[in-house]
C-alpha cells in the first residue's frame, strides 16, 4: 500500500487527502504544524467561510493564472459544491456569487472535512512541523523520520502566520531545488502617506483606480473602508497585490460618487448655490458622501465647512467636484503578511504539470493551493483554487497508481 504524506492541514491538503483516500489502496497521513488542522479556514469570510464563488474562472486569478485555467475548468464551482454535498454540507449563495455553508458557520465546513477524513481512515498528525524534506530513490523522507512514497505539499503561503502559514512550504520547496517567485502580501489593506486620521471608520462605495504617474495598474469598485492608517475593504484588498509588483510610487484614486456623472454632479452643486445660498458647505457635502469624508474633501478643496455655498465660485465648485470624483492618496506600502489573506508569489508554476499539480522534476511530488504562484480576488476565489488544485493532485495520484497496477498486471500476464 502506497504511503501518501500530505504536508499542511488546510483546505487544499484535506481536499487532496480525501480524494486520494476515496480511491482506496493508499495509506494517507496529513501533517499539520498547529494543534488543530483547518485553523485558517475558520477565519475565512469573517468566520462564515466563503468557500467558493459562482463566478470563479481564470479571469479572477493572478500570478501564473494560465496554469490554473485547466484545473479550474476540470474542478469548477459546481464540482466543489457536489464535493461538499457528498459530505453532508449544504450551502447558500449571497451577493456577488459568494457561497457560504447554509449554517453560516465556518466550523461546519471544518467538521465535515474532518469527519470525512476520519471515515476514510486518513491519519492526522498535529503539532508536527515538517522542516526538512529529502528526496530518496523512492519517495521522500520528512524530518529524517517519516518516509513516504508520494508527497503532497499543501502548507500554504506566508499570509496569516497566526493561522499556520508562515512560508514553510517555500523553505521545503527550496530544499528540493524548486524556484520560488518572491512572496508578497495580497488581499490586504494599504497604508497611505499623510492620510487624514479623522476618516477612521468611514465607509463609502467608490470606484477605485490604482495608478503610477505613468500608467493605470488596475481598477475595481465597491465599499471602501477608511482607517487611521489608510484604506481597506474588498476593492482595496483586490488591488493590493499590484502595489508590491510596482517599482514606481503608487497612488489610489477614489471616485466617491461613482454613480453620478461629472455633468450631473456639477449641475447638483450649481443648483445648491442658486436655490440654497445660505446652506453651509458641510451640509452640501453631506448630501453626497458620509459626513467625515465630506469635511475632509472640502478641506482638500480649500472650502471652509461653515462657508455658505452661495459664496462658492464656479471654479471652486469645479475643484470640489474634482476632489469628490478623484480623491487621491499615495500608498506607502501594503500591510504585511500578518494582516494579508493570501500570498502573491510562490512556487514557479513552470516547474509543474498544469493538469496534475505534479512537479516535472520529481515523479511523486505534488504542490497545491497557495504554495503555488496563483492567487485570486477576494470573495471565495482562493478557497476554490485550494480545493480544485488539491482534488486535481488527489485524482492524479490515484490515476497514476491505477495505471501502474494495470501495467504490472499486464507484464505478469505476458510472463
Amino acid at each position: 500500500m502506497q504511503k501518501v504524506a500530505v504536508v499542511g492541514g488546510g483546505a487544499s491538503g484535506f481536499a487532496a487527502a480525501i480524494t486520494v483516500a476515496r480511491a482506496g489502496g493508499f495509506s494517507v497521513t496529513v501533517y499539520e504544524r498547529l494543534q488543530k488542522p483547518l485553523k485558517k479556514l475558520l477565519a475565512t469570510g469573517n468566520g462564515r467561510c466563503n468557500l467558493t464563488n459562482l463566478h470563479a474562472d481564470v479571469s479572477h486569478y493572478r500570478g501564473d493564472a494560465a496554469f490554473a485555467e485547466n484545473t479550474l475548468a476540470r474542478f469548477p464551482v459546481q464540482s466543489t459544491l457536489s464535493f461538499f454535498r457528498s459530505m453532508g454540507l449544504c450551502t447558500k449563495t449571497e451577493e456577488e456569487g459568494r457561497v457560504y455553508p447554509l449554517s453560516g458557520q465556518a466550523a461546519s465546513v471544518r467538521d465535515v472535512l474532518l469527519e470525512e477524513a476520519r471515515r476514510l481512515s486518513v491519519r492526522i498528525v498535529t503539532d508536527c512541523e515538517i522542516t526538512k524534506v529529502r528526496a530518496q530513490k523512492r519517495g521522500f523522507l520528512l524530518n529524517d523520520t517519516y518516509a513516504c512514497d508520494v508527497l503532497v505539499l499543501c502548507a500554504g503561503g506566508s499570509a496569516a502566520p497566526q493561522h499556520g502559514t508562515d512560508g514553510g512550504a517555500f523553505r521545503l520547496l527550496g530544499q528540493l531545488g524548486l524556484r520560488i517567485i518572491p512572496p508578497a502580501p495580497a488581499l490586504t489593506a494599504l497604508v497611505c502617506k499623510r492620510f487624514p486620521k479623522n476618516l477612521k471608520g468611514v465607509r463609502c462605495d467608490c470606484a477605485v483606480t490604482l495608478r503610477t504617474q505613468k500608467e493605470t495598474l488596475a481598477a475595481c469598485s465597491g465599499e471602501v473602508q477608511f482607517t487611521e492608517y489608510g484604506l481597506s475593504g474588498i476593492p482595496i484588498f483586490s488591488l493590493s497585490r499590484y502595489v508590491s509588483e510596482s517599482a514606481q510610487p503608487v497612488f489610489v484614486h477614489l471616485n466617491c460618487v461613482p454613480t453620478v456623472s461629472r455633468g450631473a454632479l456639477l449641475d447638483f452643486l450649481r443648483a445648491a448655490v442658486r436655490k440654497t445660498p445660505q446652506k453651509s458647505a458641510e451640509l452640501l457635502a453631506e448630501g453626497l458622501v458620509p459626513h467625515a469624508l465630506g469635511k475632509a474633501l472640502l478641506l482638500q478643496s480649500g472650502i471652509r465647512k461653515d462657508e455658505p455655498v452661495g459664496m462658492l465660485t464656479e471654479a471652486r465648485l469645479e475643484r470640489f467636484a474634482d476632489i469628490l470624483q478623484d480623491f487621491c492618496a499615495e500608498v506607502d506600502h501594503p500591510r504585511g503578511f500578518d494582516f494579508a489573506q493570501v500570498t502573491a508569489g510562490g512556487a514557479d508554476c513552470a516547474a509543474f504539470c498544469a493538469d496534475t499539480m505534479r512537479a516535472k522534476r520529481y515523479e511523486s511530488l505534488y504542490v497545491c493551493g497557495e504554495a503555488l504562484n496563483v492567487d485570486g480576488d477576494c470573495g471565495g476565489f482562493n478557497l476554490q483554487w485550494a480545493l480544485s488544485s488539491g482534488r486535481a493532485a488527489g485524482e492524479a495520484i490515484a490515476a497514476r497508481q491505477k495505471a501502474k497496477k494495470e501495467e504490472d498486471t499486464c507484464c505478469e500476464s505476458r510472463n
